[in-house]
C-alpha cells in the first residue's frame, strides 16, 4: 500500500471518529489535540496531491504555502489586515507567534482539494480563470468553516459584526485573494496527472460535509442551507466532469 493510501485511510478513520465525538459534543477537553491531528492529516492529503502534480515544484509550493499562510495569518491577526479584526484563542493547539500551527495545515488542505477540483472544471491553459474557480471554491469551504469555528467552537474570536454570524465580509474577500494568488501561481507551472487527484477531490466534499453537519447540529441553519446549496451545485458539476 502506498503512503498516500495509508494517509488517506488514517484520515477517514480520524474523520469518522471526529464526526461522532465533535458532532455530538462527546470530545473530552483532554482530547482536543485530536482536532489538530485531523487538520495535519487533511493537510497531508492536500500536500501529497500538489507534490505529485508538480514534482519538485510541488515540494517547494507545499513549504511556501505552509509558511506563507502562517505569515498571512500572523499579519491578519496582529494588524487586523487582510481578513478583518480577530484573535486566536488557546483552544487550537501549539502556536508560532500566536498563530496555531494547525492553520498552516488547514490551508494546505484547502488549497490542495480546491486545486484538484479546479483542474476538473477549467482547462489548465487558462490559469487566470482556473485560479478564480479555485479561490471561489475555497470561499465556499470557509462559508461553512468560519461560523462553526467561531460561533460553535471559539477557535478564534471576531471583533467585528456582520450579517453573517458576525464574521466580517472582509474575511471572505481575504480568503478569495489569498487563495487566488496561490492557485494562480501554481497554474503557471506545467502539471502532470496525479493518481491522488480523486483523494484530494474527496477531501473537499468530506470537509464540506463535516462542517455542514456541525453547522446543522449547532443550529447554524443559514450556514447549513447556504453551504448545502453551493456544494450541491459543485457536486453536480463535478459528476458531469467525470
Amino acid at each position: 500500500m502506498k503512503s498516500g493510501d495509508r494517509l488517506y485511510r488514517l484520515f477517514l478513520i480520524w474523520y469518522a471518529c471526529g464526526i461522532v465525538l465533535v458532532g455530538f459534543r462527546l470530545l473530552p477537553p483532554w482530547l482536543e489535540w485530536a482536532n489538530v491531528v485531523f487538520l495535519m492529516l487533511a493537510g497531508g492529503i492536500g500536500a501529497s496531491f500538489l507534490i505529485e502534480t508538480y514534482g519538485r515544484r510541488g515540494v517547494i509550493a507545499t513549504v511556501a504555502i505552509f509558511i506563507g499562510t502562517m505569515v498571512v495569518e500572523y499579519v491578519g491577526a496582529t494588524y487586523s489586515l487582510i481578513f478583518g479584526s480577530y484573535d486566536y484563542t488557546n483552544q487550537f493547539g501549539m502556536t508560532v507567534f500566536g498563530v496555531p500551527i494547525a492553520i498552516g495545515f488547514a490551508w494546505l488542505a484547502v488549497i490542495g482539494c480546491t486545486h484538484a477540483l479546479a483542474f476538473r472544471f477549467v482547462s489548465t491553459k487558462r490559469p487566470l480563470f482556473s485560479a478564480v474557480v479555485g479561490a471561489a471554491l475555497a470561499v465556499v469551504l470557509d462559508l461553512a468553516i468560519d461560523p462553526v469555528a467561531y460561533v460553535a467552537k471559539q477557535y478564534w474570536i471576531w471583533e467585528e459584526t456582520s450579517i453573517y454570524y458576525n464574521v466580517p465580509l472582509q474575511n471572505f474577500v481575504g480568503w478569495f485573494v489569498v487563495a487566488f494568488v496561490i492557485h494562480f501561481t501554481l497554474f503557471l507551472f506545467p502539471a502532470r496527472k496525479a493518481s491522488s487527484e480523486q483523494r484530494a477531490i474527496s477531501l473537499f466534499f468530506l470537509l464540506e460535509a463535516m462542517f455542514l453537519f456541525l453547522a446543522f447540529m449547532e443550529q447554524l441553519y443559514a450556514a447549513f442551507v447556504l453551504g448545502l446549496s453551493l456544494t450541491s451545485v459543485i457536486f453536480w458539476k463535478w459528476r458531469r466532469s467525470t
